[in-house]
C-alpha cells in the first residue's frame, strides 16, 4: 500500500510540474486566438489556407520587429487588436510602408485604432442583433454583401472615411480611409474572422478581399513587446513582462531541476535499517524508542515480526528446537505442546501484517498468551 502511496505522489508531482511548466512557458501561437495557425473554433486557419491557395504568400509573426521589418511597400499588415497597444508600438505600425488591416477583436474603450487612423476612426460598441448590410460604394464590402457582427464597432470622423455595415445609430463593422503613409482598412469584431463562423453571410467574401488585395500578407499577433509595460494581452498585469524575454525558460528549467534533486536525494520511505547504538543503552529505552519509530511510520508489518520472532525463539528454546528449524516444524511443535490447531499457531506466528494498530494489540496479547501457557505447561 506504502508503495503505490509513494507512486502516487511521485506522479502527482510530475503533473504538477508539468501544468506549471506549461504555464511558466509562452503560449504557442497555434492556439491563440485569430491565429493564422488554430484550427480551433476560435482560430483563424481556414482563411488562411483558403488565401494560400489563392495566390497570397501568408506570414503570421508575433513580435513588433518581425512585424515592422516584414511590411514592406506594396503589401498588406494585418494587426489582429484585442487590445491597447504601447505608443511605441503605434508609433512603429504608424510607419511602415505597407497597407494596414485592422481585425478589431476588443472593447469599446481602446485608442489604439484612433491612432492608427490619425483620428478618423474611433472603437465603439455594436448594439444590433441581425447581420447588417453593407450599403455603401466600397467595392469589397458590396462583394460581401452582409457580415456576422459581435459587440465590438467603430465610429467614424472623417469625411475620407469610407463606412459600410452601419446601423442606425451611427456604429458600424467597416472603415476604409488613408492616411499620409499608407491605406488604413478596419473591420470590427472577431467572429467574421473565426474558423466556425467563417462561412456565414458574406464573412469568407469580405475577408479575401481585405486581406487578398496584395500579394503578400503579413499578419501580425501583438505580443508582450508591443503592449503597454506591464500588461498582458488580456489587459491584466502579467509579471513576467518586467523581466528578461529568457525569464520563463529559466524558471521552468528551475523547476525541472528542483523536482529531479527531490526525487535525487529526497528521504527514502523503505524498510527500515538495523543500525548499531555509539553507546551503551538500557534495552528498555530502546525497545520504547523502536516502538514510537514503527508507530510513526505506521509500521505494523516490521512490529508484528519483531513480535513473532521473539516470541518464536523464545519458546523453541524451551521446547528445545534447532535456530534452522523450518516454520512447519515449528508449527507442528507449538501446536503439539499447546494443544491449538495447526491453523491457528500458523496464523499466529507466520501470519500476515496486521491491518490495524488494534490488530497489533490482539497480536501482541495471543502471543503473550501462547508463551505464558507453554511455559505454565512446563
Amino acid at each position: 500500500m506504502k508503495r503505490w502511496f509513494i507512486a502516487g505522489g511521485v506522479l502527482l508531482a510530475l503533473f504538477a510540474a508539468l501544468v506549471t511548466a506549461s504555464v511558466l512557458l509562452p503560449d504557442s501561437p497555434d492556439r491563440l486566438a485569430g491565429s493564422i495557425t488554430n484550427a480551433r473554433p476560435q482560430g483563424v486557419r481556414a482563411l488562411g489556407q483558403v488565401l494560400a491557395a489563392n495566390g497570397v504568400e501568408v506570414t503570421q509573426v508575433t513580435t513588433l520587429d518581425e512585424a515592422t521589418a516584414a511590411a514592406t511597400a506594396g503589401s498588406s499588415l494585418a494587426v489582429y487588436l484585442s487590445s491597447d497597444l504601447s505608443d511605441a508600438a503605434l508609433d512603429r505600425l504608424q510607419d511602415v510602408p505597407a497597407d494596414l488591416v485592422i481585425a478589431y477583436a476588443g472593447n469599446g474603450d481602446q485608442d489604439s485604432i484612433e491612432t492608427l487612423t490619425d483620428g478618423q476612426v474611433l472603437a465603439d460598441y455594436w448594439w444590433a442583433d441581425s447581420a447588417p448590410r453593407a450599403d455603401c460604394t466600397d467595392p469589397d464590402a458590396v462583394a460581401a454583401g452582409t457580415l456576422t457582427a459581435d459587440s465590438a464597432g467603430i465610429f467614424t470622423d472623417g469625411d475620407t472615411v469610407t463606412t459600410c455595415f452601419a446601423d442606425d445609430s451611427g456604429s458600424a463593422l467597416y472603415a476604409d480611409t488613408r492616411t499620409d503613409r499608407h491605406r488604413v482598412t478596419v473591420v470590427a469584431g472577431s467572429r467574421w474572422l473565426r474558423n466556425d463562423t467563417i462561412l456565414a453571410e458574406g464573412n469568407a467574401a469580405l475577408a479575401l478581399r481585405v486581406f487578398g488585395r496584395n500579394a503578400k500578407l503579413v499578419w501580425y499577433l501583438p505580443g508582450a513587446d508591443a503592449l503597454p509595460q506591464g500588461e498582458s494581452q488580456s489587459g491584466e498585469l502579467d509579471p513576467f513582462t518586467l523581466l528578461p524575454p529568457w525569464a520563463r525558460i529559466a524558471f521552468a528549467v528551475l523547476l525541472v531541476a528542483g523536482a529531479a534533486a527531490a526525487l535525487w536525494r529526497g528521504r527514502r520511505f523503505g524498510a527500515l535499517v538495523p543500525e548499531q547504538l555509539p553507546v551503551e543503552v538500557p534495552a528498555s529505552e530502546v525497545s520504547s524508542g523502536l516502538a514510537r519509530l514503527y508507530r510513526q511510520a505506521s509500521a505494523r508489518g516490521h512490529a508484528a515480526a519483531g513480535l513473532r520472532a521473539a516470541t518464536i525463539h523464545r519458546i523453541a528454546a524451551r521446547l528445545g528446537l534447532p535456530a534452522s528449524a523450518s516454520a512447519d516444524l515449528v508449527v507442528e511443535r507449538l501446536a503439539q505442546a499447546s494443544g491449538d490447531l495447526p491453523e491457528r499457531i500458523r496464523e499466529l506466528c507466520y501470519g500476515p501484517a496486521p491491518a490495524s494498530d488494534s490488530a497489533l494489540v490482539e497480536l501482541a496479547t495471543d502471543l503473550t498468551d501462547l508463551e505464558r501457557r507453554l511455559t505454565t505447561r512446563e
